[in-house]
C-alpha cells in the first residue's frame, strides 16, 4: 500500500466552497503475533499507517524486550483469515522470547500516544541490559542539518503533510534506516526493525532524529538499540529527559534552524569554537 488515500473534499476559503481531491494518511490496525514452537500469542494491536509492517512488528518486539535481534525467524501476513484481513495480521516466527512480558500489562496502542503509563526507568534497564558508554562528540552543525536529512528522505509527508518520521543517521549525515507512521513511536519501531531484518549492525555513532515530540517511548527505544544521540524538532517531556540521563542519551530538542535545546549530556555535542558542554546542569 502507499500509506495515503486521496478523498473528494469542499475546502472553504472565505466562506465560499470548492470542489477539490485531498490525500490523507491511511490508519488502520494491525495486530501482531508470535509463532512460538508452533504455538500462537497475539501479543499487541497497533493503530498504524500500513507501509513497512515487518519492521513495524520486528522493532516493536524488540523495543519492548520481547524477542532478541537474532530471535526472529520469519515474519509473514496470516493466511488463516479472509483476505480482506490478512494485510492486517503479521504473524512474527521466533526461537525464543520472554513470554513473562506478554501479560504484564495491555499493548493496545494508540497511534497518537504509545503505550501509555510505563514510568519505570529501572524496567527499561532490565530490558535493555546495559547503559550507552559511546562518547564520540558530534559537531553542533551537523545536528542541526538533522531535520533537512530526514525530511529529504519522507515520501509520504510530502504527498499528506499528516505522517510522522523517524530517521536513523550516522555522524556523517548518511541515513542508516527511516520510518513513516501516523504515530510517531511507529515511525521509530519501523526504523529500528529495518535494520533488525536487514542484519545491520548496530552504529555507536547514530543519532536518532524524530519529527515530533520526544516523549519516553522515543527514549526507551532509542536506549533498547542503544543509540547515543536523539534529536526532536519539538518540546521533549519530563520523564523522557529522566530516562535520557540516566542512560547516557545526549537529548536535544526543538532542533529548528539554527538553534536547539540541549537536555542531558553534552559532552557529545562539539559546539562553536571547540566548546563542549559536559552538563547540562
Amino acid at each position: 500500500m502507499s500509506g495515503f488515500i486521496e478523498r473528494k473534499i469542499l475546502r472553504v476559503n472565505n466562506g465560499l466552497p470548492e470542489k477539490e481531491t485531498d490525500t490523507i494518511t491511511v490508519e488502520e490496525p494491525l495486530e501482531i503475533k508470535i509463532i512460538h514452537n508452533e504455538i500462537e500469542y497475539s501479543v499487541s494491536v497497533i493503530m498504524r499507517t500500513p507501509v513497512d509492517d515487518f519492521s513495524l512488528a520486528a522493532g516493536f518486539l524488540f523495543t519492548e524486550g520481547i524477542v532478541k535481534e537474532n530471535s526472529i525467524k520469519e515474519i509473514k501476513y496470516s493466511n488463516s483469515v479472509k483476505i480482506s484481513e490478512r494485510n492486517n495480521i503479521v504473524q512474527v516466527e521466533v526461537s525464543d522470547f520472554e513470554e513473562n512480558l506478554l501479560g504484564r500489562r495491555n499493548f493496545y496502542v494508540n497511534s497518537s500516544c504509545g503505550v501509555c503509563g510505563k514510568t519505570n526507568i529501572d524496567d527499561i534497564f532490565v530490558k535493555s541490559g546495559e547503559l550507552i558508554k559511546n562518547k564520540s562528540v558530534l559537531n553542533y552543525e551537523d545536528i542541526l542539518e538533522m531535520p533537512e536529512i530526514m525530511k529529504r528522505s519522507q515520501k509520504i509527508f510530502n504527498s499528506t503533510g499528516g505522517i510522522h518520521a523517524a530517521a536513523i543517521i550516522d555522524y556523517s549525515g548518511n541515513v542508516l534506516s527511516m520510518g513513516e507512521d501516523i504515530g510517531r513511536h511507529n515511525a521509530v519501531d519501523k526504523a529500528i526493525g529495518n535494520m533488525i531484518l536487514k542484519g545491520m549492525k548496530r552504529n555507536p555513532e547514530a543519532v536518532l532524529q524524530v519529527s515530533g515530540r520526544a516523549g519516553f517511548e522515543i527514549l526507551q527505544k532509542a536506549a533498547m538499540f542503544g543509540i547515543p544521540v536523539v534529536s526532536s524538532v519539538s518540546a521533549p517531556s519530563s520523564l523522557a529527559v529522566e530516562l535520557a540521563d540516566e542512560f547516557n542519551i545526549t537529548l536535544l530538542s526543538f532542533v529548528r534552524g539554527n538553534r536547539f535545546n540541549l537536555y542531558t549530556h553534552g559532552e557529545r555535542i562539539e559546539l562553536r569554537n571547540g566548546y563542549s558542554q559536559t552538563s547540562c546542569n
